[in-house]
């Protein structure tokens, strides 16, 4: 079986588009077309119900594409395998990114990798836990960082890094803030129902996060009052300390300049920094030294 066709095919779905799955893949559109035509007429069925934009397969197409994201994953961990017996190999590395510290941590264990295995093409792709999961579970991701819950995780495997604490961040010049403190590690534990009249910044829904801190608000008794709703943890800690509202942070972003103080929650609450890979996916040298260096680091943020 023509395994480029096979990822012609794939690119089509995951593009919904054979214009954009052409210059994906860097053939014409009427060569991938005429792919995909003789193709369909030697199984004797469409593969795809055709729309401007919107191509979506049919079922006889997912059938075709379950098998064939099955046999790209096979070919995958047969080069990952054949690349450790190998003195050099020159095969791709696709890693996912969340924002933020995905790329923070990226630039530093990069230079660490790259000595090791200087041969092997590292692809860094930035993109939010969601997205990322699909993209690993389909195989076109190979690792990711994944912050979440462990209700979240789904089938594919995830590999633990660190844990890290939900805070409660309060603008220091408000009365509420007595009794918190700067160092989010000496801060004293506190009650989330207190601050039901304050305003607080909110995660996007599409981050991990929101439905951690939406739990934490349900078991606290109130929702609540949103003055403003970002994608970014830093941003929300900016807003916070110029005094507009109040935040659940992850203590990675619990800065001790002073402007805001900082308050433990009943019960401790947590998420997970992971690696995410592919359930039964192999995970060959290169991938093994890239999850050490991960874990390093995040370690050494403890």
């Amino acid at each position: 079986m023509d395994l480029h066709l096979l990822e012609n095919i794939v690119s089509i779905a995951d593009e919904k588009s054979i214009t954009r799955a052409a210059e994906k893949r860097f053939v014409t559109q009427s060569a991938l077309n005429q792919q995909l035509q003789k193709l369909e007429e030697e199984l004797g069925t469409p593969l795809f119900i055709r729309a401007r934009g919107n191509w979506q397969p049919t079922p006889a197409g997912a059938a075709y594409l379950a098998a064939a994201r099955q046999m790209l994953a096979l070919k995958k961990d047969a080069y990952a395998q054949i690349a450790d017996y190998a003195e050099k190999s020159s095969r791709r590395l696709t890693v996912g990114l969340i924002p933020e510290r995905g790329v923070e941590m990226f630039t530093a264990v990069y230079p660490a990798f790259r000595s090791a295995f200087p041969h092997i093409q590292v692809e860094p792709a930035e993109c939010h836990v969601t997205a990322m999961q699909r993209l690993i579970a389909a195989g076109q991701l190979d690792l990711g960082l994944a912050t979440l819950a462990p209700e979240q995780r789904d089938e594919n495997m995830y590999h633990l890094m660190a844990e890290e604490e939900i805070l409660l961040a309060v603008p220091a010049g408000q009365p509420l803030a007595a009794g918190g403190s700067t160092d989010w590690r000496q801060a004293r534990e506190t009650g989330l129902a207190r601050f039901s009249e304050e305003s607080f910044v909110r995660i996007y829904q599409r981050s991990t996060l929101f439905s951690i801190t939406e739990n934490l608000f349900r078991q606290a008794g109130f929702s609540p009052r949103v003055l403003f709703s970002t994608a970014s943890n830093l941003s929300k800690y900016r807003i916070v300390s110029l005094g507009m509202g109040c935040a659940l942070l992850p203590a990675v972003y619990a800065a001790g300049d002073g402007s805001v103080v900082y308050f433990r929650l009943p019960g401790r609450p947590r998420w997970q920094i992971t690696i995410c890979s592919r359930r039964d996916g192999y995970l060959g040298k290169a991938e093994r030294h890239y999850l050490a260096l991960c874990r390093d680091y995040w370690q050494s943020r403890g």
